[in-house]
């Protein structure tokens, strides 16, 4: 733990309040105490990424899963994510069972869930695991509509509003103002796709927005678990599948960015609108298309930001945007088969 608290202390600062580790590891143990009843025994991971999450083994052997997030996610937002999480669970989605929170933790907040690791992790390029992640979105997306109230999960972080090219980042790492140079032809591509999709009126639906084999076990080509429910927002339905189709075999935690080649992002479209039992218009299939890529384009300005100089190119979103470009792309490849 110790290492991973230390290794960018301004970071663990923003997250947590403090980069040291006996006084976070003090922190762990009396929320724990606080909210389930058992101080900490052991600590089993832990990784920073848009929050500082925590592996716990408490003092009676439970094992809990606890996320804090930085100060910026409301308390109304997390609550909303709980309570979808919750309903997802509870009909037996592979959802880990809301535990504890949100509630206050540093600068922020944190929740706690079960520990789930059962299942492995799989190769998302084996096209049925592609297919069951697609089936899987679409019993996500068909469960959350009926949650009676997810007012609050649209104060988490967004894509942007009609008429503005990018988001506030997703990561406190990313500092797209202070990296514009190099990044114009990333912007020109954002801005070509951003236009199909603020000119798309399409439906709206609560979806998981981190739709990535890092995010899911598997056993027997069946999802065992999905993590990182503070991905879960109301988002126009083309932006929660391009986003998916383009992102579905991102493994950033075990290696490398892997984005999928324009043959995989187009047949994860099609996998999901199978399961969905009915086609998308040829109108929503060129917005689906122009989501792909903006998410594409998204993680390339982000790969930009923290590393302006291009060592990192290959295999990388950057250079899979490249390669879209000379090539006919997902938005142009006509129904899957």
């Amino acid at each position: 733990m110790d290492e991973v608290l230390t290794d960018n202390p301004a970071f663990t600062r923003s997250i947590l309040g403090t980069a040291d580790p006996e006084e976070i590891a003090r922190r762990l143990d009396g929320f724990c105490e606080a909210h389930l009843g058992s101080g900490m025994g052991e600590v089993i991971f832990c990784d920073l990424s848009v929050g500082a999450s925590f592996g716990l083994r408490l003092g009676d052997s439970r094992r809990v899963f606890l996320k804090a997030y930085p100060p910026d996610r409301p308390h109304e937002f997390l609550g909303a994510v709980r309570w979808a999480q919750g309903h997802l669970f509870e009909q037996g989605f592979p959802a880990p069972r809301p535990l504890a929170g949100p509630a206050p933790f540093g600068p922020g907040l944190a929740t706690v869930d079960d520990f789930v690791d059962e299942g492995e992790h799989a190769d998302p390029h084996d096209p049925s695991i592609r297919r069951t992640m697609a089936k899987t979105l679409v019993r996500l997306i068909d469960l959350a509509r009926e949650v009676p109230d997810v007012r609050g999960l649209d104060k988490g972080w967004r894509w942007p509003k009609k008429g503005k090219l990018w988001p506030e980042p997703h990561n406190a790492l990313f500092d797209f103002e202070a990296t514009v140079a190099g990044a114009e032809w990333i912007d020109e591509v954002a801005d070509e796709a951003k236009r199909i999709i603020d000119g798309f009126d399409g439906g709206v639906v609560v979806g998981h927005t981190d739709w990535s084999v890092d995010q899911m076990r598997f056993e027997d080509d069946q999802v065992t678990v999905v993590y990182d429910w503070d991905s879960l927002r109301p988002e126009k339905e083309i932006m929660v599948v391009g986003h998916g189709a383009s992102h579905f075999s991102t493994t950033w935690h075990s290696g490398g960015p892997n984005p999928p080649n324009p043959e995989e992002t187009w047949l994860f479209v099609g996998e999901y609108e199978a399961a969905r039992g009915e086609p998308f218009s040829e109108q929503e299939r060129r917005a689906t298309a122009a989501a792909a890529i903006y998410s594409i384009v998204y993680t390339a300005r982000c790969e930009h930001a923290l590393d302006q100089e291009g060592k990192d190119l290959p295999g990388g979103y950057r250079e899979a945007l490249r390669t879209r470009r000379r090539t006919s792309g997902p938005g142009r490849s006509g129904r899957s088969r």
